[in-house]
């Protein structure tokens, strides 16, 4: 069966489980090919597995001229009325004022290329990573396409519903993928109970971590050195974890703090690394490859997310997977991942007092950080295991093979207006 994996930039190093999902299922047999709405920049291929999925990986901005007059020949010859009533749903129905029709016109041009792709290469199913831009226009690609397809939400996407017009989305998927009950439980508050059926829960894996490399990464744990994995934008709540850091400074606790990822705030982090006198203390790498953030695992004596947002945090499945002990704030389906005083510990969002108190108390307490990042480890390999989600996502792939494809589904609801 030959797949199609669309994401919004592919491969990405903040994305890597979308990377382990991939691989997974070609372990199973499955053809992958995949797609992205962007081709990734040489910083993002932080190494040579990254840059082997790059070298695979089909994009569709910056448009190629003649590529894409090639494909919207073949899509006004070969199925001319299937493109018109795609195009009609895209810009014209109700829905697409919330995103802009403009930028729903994009969403079609983008996907008259990828179907044209889809379609010669005897794709059998578009799979979307996230909900939003990616994902529209891959639903409007299936539907020219002819083929069912399918997403996977991870949560992001569930803050503006509307604007990326999910519901309309989840009526034309063969199933959509929830990362967490909590995602789901979102949609069926949103969705009509006809749809319900679609929602599956399919969880993001962890690599494995086996004895040896936890007996490892306990051997080279340093005393209080804090580390925090995440891209550096608004919804990780860095802020907080610095307020919380020099609340800890303030108190005489000795400890170092590493800041892996990039992002659009790095300019304000590094100001309020400065404004708090942490720099000392606090060290920024910058985007790191999987190799190079399972060292800083190693090293780690804690892990901390000041999360505003999230859906499942693979970096906390990691961080569990390796035996570091984790301290986030209690958001999104964090909860389902860390039970508060069994595999982690919990604080509320935008309390660094409180977020603080929780680091101190993994310092003075060794032992009993211990003793959760042992229930930890077990509760990853057991709820959070790759190839295990790899399987049922397969099953999933060879149900939705059903009589209607997706370009049926779309045209078949209220929105549509042909």
């Amino acid at each position: 069966m030959k797949i199609a994996y669309l994401t919004s930039q592919y491969p990405a190093v903040s994305h890597t489980f979308i990377m382990r999902e991939v691989h997974a299922l070609r372990d199973l047999g499955f053809n992958i090919g995949t797609f992205s709405v962007r081709r990734a920049s040489a910083q993002d291929c932080l190494d040579q597995a990254t840059q082997d999925e790059l070298d695979k990986t089909k994009w569709l901005l910056p448009i190629r001229i003649a590529a894409f007059a090639r494909a919207c020949g073949w899509a006004t010859l070969t199925r001319p009325w299937l493109t018109a009533r795609t195009l009609a749903w895209a810009v014209l129905s109700p829905g697409s004022k919330h995103g802009g029709r403009l930028k729903w016109l994009a969403y079609f041009l983008e996907a008259v290329q990828l179907a044209r792709w889809l379609e010669r290469d005897g794709f059998d199913h578009l799979h979307c990573h996230f909900g939003n831009a990616g994902s529209s226009a891959g639903m409007l690609a299936a539907s020219i396409a002819g083929i069912p397809f399918s997403i996977t939400c991870h949560g992001s996407e569930l803050r503006d519903i509307d604007k990326h017009r999910l519901l309309e989305k989840v009526d034309a998927a063969a199933f959509l993928a929830c990362v967490t009950h909590f995602g789901k439980v979102q949609l069926m508050m949103a969705c009509p109970p006809t749809q319900w059926r679609k929602l599956e829960i399919i969880r993001c894996g962890a690599p494995p971590c086996d004895a040896a490399q936890q007996d490892s990464a306990n051997d080279t744990a340093k005393a209080q050195n804090i580390l925090c994995v995440g891209r550096l934008s608004r919804e990780k709540g860095h802020v907080i974890l610095l307020e919380a850091l020099a609340s800890l400074h303030d108190r005489g606790v000795a400890f170092t703090c590493t800041l892996v990822g990039n992002g659009p705030l790095r300019s304000e982090v590094e100001q309020h690394i400065d404004r708090l006198k942490l720099t000392n203390s606090v060290t920024l790498t910058g985007a790191l490859a999987p190799d190079e953030v399972a060292k800083h695992y190693a090293i780690a004596s804690v892990v901390v997310l000041a999360s505003f947002s999230e859906g499942a945090p693979v970096v906390l499945m990691e961080a569990m997977a390796h035996g570091r002990p984790v301290v986030a704030t209690n958001v999104g389906g964090v909860s389902e991942l860390v039970e508060h005083g069994r595999t982690g510990t919990l604080v509320a969002p935008g309390n660094a007092a409180a977020l603080a108190q929780a680091i101190k108390n993994v310092f003075d307490h060794p032992d009993v950080a211990r003793t959760k990042t042992d229930a930890a480890k077990r509760h990853v390999a057991e709820t959070f295991n790759v190839e295990e989600s790899a399987k049922r996502m397969g099953t999933l792939f060879q149900q939705a093979q059903a009589p209607q494809p997706a370009a049926d589904a779309l045209h078949d609801t209220e929105a549509s207006p042909c």
